[in-house]
C-alpha cells in the first residue's frame, strides 16, 4: 500500500514538471543491460491447513534461502530534457528474475520443499532525474522512478507428480519505486558509457503458484549494477 501512494504522487510531481519546463532539447536515448541480487520476502496467501497452522487461511511462509536474482536486464531509456539539470526518465526492461531451490517454513513451524520459480516479464519506469557537476569528464546523476513491472512466473504446479515442476505460467503484477545512482563519461573515447546501481523495491500481488490456488503476496527487494550507453540528440 505504502508503494502505490508513492506511485501516485510520483506521477503527479512528474505531470507537474512535464507542463511546466518541457524542454526541446538536449534529449538522450540509452540502453543497457544488467544483472542483479536480491531477496523475496513478505510471502503469504490463503491457504489449506498444515501442520502446526489449522484451517484455510492467510498462512505467510518463509524461504529458507530467500535468494531473488536477476538473470539479466535489457532496457531502453529516453531521458527528456525539462529544464537545466532536470530530466524526465522513461524507461522499459526486459527481465528475468529467478529464486532458489530451497524449502519453505509456514507460520507455526510446518517445513517443506520449494522447488526454484523465474518470473519474465516487462518493467516499466517513469521518474525525474537529476544531472549533478561534472568531475572531470564523468556526469553524476541520480533517478527516482515509479515501477510497474508485469510478467509471469513459472513451474506453478500443484497436484501431479512432480510438485511444483511445470504447469501454467501465472501473472505477476508488482507496483513499486526503484532509486537509480549512476555516471556517464561526457567526453573522451568512452564517451556515453555509463554504470549504475538501482533498487527495485516492490510489492506484487501474484496469482496461483502450488498450493496456494488463490494467487499470494510477496515484496521483491532486487539491486541492480547496469552498463549504458547513451547517445544525445
Amino acid at each position: 500500500m505504502k508503494f502505490k501512494l508513492i506511485f501516485c504522487k510520483t506521477f503527479a510531481l512528474i505531470y507537474f514538471l512535464f507542463c511546466t519546463n518541457a524542454s526541446v532539447a538536449n534529449n538522450e536515448i540509452s540502453f543497457g543491460i544488467a544483472m542483479g541480487k536480491g531477496i523475496m520476502e513478505n510471502v503469504k496467501g490463503l491457504h489449506g491447513p498444515v501442520t502446526g497452522n489449522a484451517g484455510t487461511t492467510i498462512k505467510g511462509l518463509v524461504l529458507d534461502d530467500d535468494s531473488l536474482n536477476t538473470n539479466i536486464s535489457i532496457n531502453f531509456d529516453y531521458n527528456k530534457n525539462l529544464k537545466d539539470n532536470l530530466y524526465l526518465n522513461s524507461g522499459i526492461s526486459l527481465v528475468k528474475h529467478n529464486t532458489t531451490d530451497t524449502n519453505i517454513t509456514f507460520d507455526g513451524g510446518y517445513n517443506s520443499a520449494f522447488p526454484d520459480i523465474y518470473f519474465y516479464g516487462l518493467i516499466f519506469d517513469l521518474g525525474p532525474s537529476y544531472r549533478f557537476k561534472k568531475i572531470s569528464n564523468l556526469t553524476p546523476y541520480a533517478t527516482l522512478n515509479a515501477t510497474y513491472f508485469l510478467g509471469k512466473q513459472s513451474d506453478t504446479q500443484y497436484e501431479g507428480p512432480r510438485y511444483g515442476e511445470g504447469g501454467p505460467h501465472t501473472y505477476v503484477r508488482c507496483l513499486g519505486v526503484s532509486p537509480n545512482l549512476g555516471f556517464f563519461v561526457n567526453s573522451g573515447l568512452f564517451k556515453g558509457y555509463g554504470f549504475s546501481i538501482e533498487r527495485l523495491l516492490f510489492e506484487c500481488e501474484n496469482d496461483q503458484i502450488r498450493s496456494m490456488q488463490n494467487g499470494y503476496d510477496a515484496d521483491f527487494d532486487i539491486t541492480h549494477y547496469r552498463i549504458d550507453y547513451r547517445i544525445a540528440f
